[in-house]
């Protein structure tokens, strides 16, 4: 921690400097993380004409834990709705109004928060217009507890100063379709992905997915849209097509629920071609701009993740997540068991009971079909075994 004035006066020639040059705000938010000595920082807008979640950054937020928030837990989340009640520039501090008790029985904090170590959370509301609100959180694990007083007293100096910065680029944080939240999402995950139209048309890829591209002939991208072998092709369009039917159809009929999803939602597509050994899996689903809280755009989204088993990266619990909904916790399990480790060894490391590894290691198996150990680390390690399949 450095909470001395020589800091301070540092930190507001950070916080101009990023108002006048975007690129620079992560900077200041790793070097503020570090400073007032916090778990977390992560900055927060939603554009209130839209109505989506406009810009979302920080310091060591892992990206599983954003998709999953963004994906499921934002559904849920019992903090959001008193940040946003609270006047503009007060202090939130979630353990004065979530005790021990409710921590212990929600599944927000047990499911999600917890096993990432996020417990607390002091959040501030610095901007509310007409066209957006932006939200400034800090958050520390159990053991280090609430931020410190002198903390505290550090960022309310510093508040003014934040406050003015955000309103003087507050185009940075209100919806544009040329820094979508969701595109800056994919880009941190390692797995392959695509964001396509319903019709095919490419509308980005991360790094990952460039270096497949670069990697086989089975999936391209031509003129703009997406090419794979034509029968292939013309089922994912198809399948896609009849997802974004069905999303319209539950929209009319309900608001959207962790049940509809993006995470129950993804199929599975075997790329193969004659007269080559070689295939790719993709496993795909369509976004709606309710469920994904238009952080992918304002239209339906096809969000494809490939898996080619010449390059397969390292089990990602990002994709866990995003293929078959396993919480932050079973996703630790099942990379430690992936890993070699038994259970008995897995509750050590967590410093959980055996019994409680064994419940989660059930509710894994309900959720990735399988029924014993070998099965499921045979589905981890070769991940398209186990897609739904059209």
């Amino acid at each position: 921690m450095d909470l001395s004035e020589q800091s301070f006066h540092r930190f507001i020639d950070l916080v101009y400097e990023a108002a006048e040059k975007p690129e620079r705000w992560r900077s200041l938010y790793e070097q503020l993380q570090e400073a007032i000595g916090v778990k977390s920082i992560h900055m927060l807008a939603l554009d209130k004409r839209h109505g989506t979640l406009s810009y979302s950054d920080g310091a060591n937020l892992p990206v599983q834990g954003e998709l999953a928030y963004m994906q499921h837990y934002r559904f849920i989340d019992p903090r959001m709705p008193v940040i946003l009640e609270r006047p503009l520039g007060q202090w939130t501090h979630c353990h004065e109004f979530l005790d021990d008790k409710f921590v212990a029985a929600h599944p927000f904090y047990q499911e999600f928060l917890i096993p990432y170590d996020r417990r607390y959370l002091s959040a501030c509301k610095l901007v509310e217009t007409p066209e957006a609100t932006v939200i400034f959180a800090a958050m520390n694990g159990a053991a280090q507890g609430p931020m410190t007083p002198e903390a505290l007293a550090f960022m309310d100096n510093l508040l003014p100063h934040l406050r003015r910065a955000c309103r003087i680029s507050l185009q940075n944080f209100v919806y544009s379709t040329q820094a979508l939240v969701g595109h800056m999402l994919v880009n941190k995950l390692r797995q392959p992905v695509i964001l396509m139209t319903v019709g095919g048309d490419v509308m980005h890829s991360n790094e990952a997915a460039q270096e497949l591209l670069r990697s086989t002939d089975l999936v391209q991208v031509e003129e703009g849209r997406l090419k794979l072998p034509r029968h292939q092709l013309q089922e994912l369009l198809r399948v896609s097509a009849e997802m974004e039917k069905a999303m319209k159809i539950a929209a009319n009929e309900e608001a959207p629920s962790v049940e509809t999803s993006a995470a129950s939602q993804f199929r599975s597509l075997h790329i193969t071609d004659d007269g080559t050994p070689e295939s790719v899996y993709a496993f795909f689903t369509v976004l709606s701009p309710q469920s994904a809280m238009g952080t992918f755009g304002l239209r339906p989204v096809v969000m494809l993740l490939f898996y080619h088993p010449r390059s397969a990266p390292a089990i990602d619990s990002s994709l866990l997540y995003a293929v078959f909904g396993l919480t932050p916790a079973e996703c630790r399990i099942a990379t430690l068991l992936a890993e070699g480790l038994s259970l008995k060894q897995i509750a050590q490391v967590q410093g959980t009971q055996h019994e409680t590894v064994r419940k989660q290691l059930r509710s894994i198996y309900q959720k990735t079909s399988t029924n014993r150990q070998p099965e499921l680390i045979r589905l981890l390690l070769h991940l398209p075994h186990n897609a739904v399949q059209n």
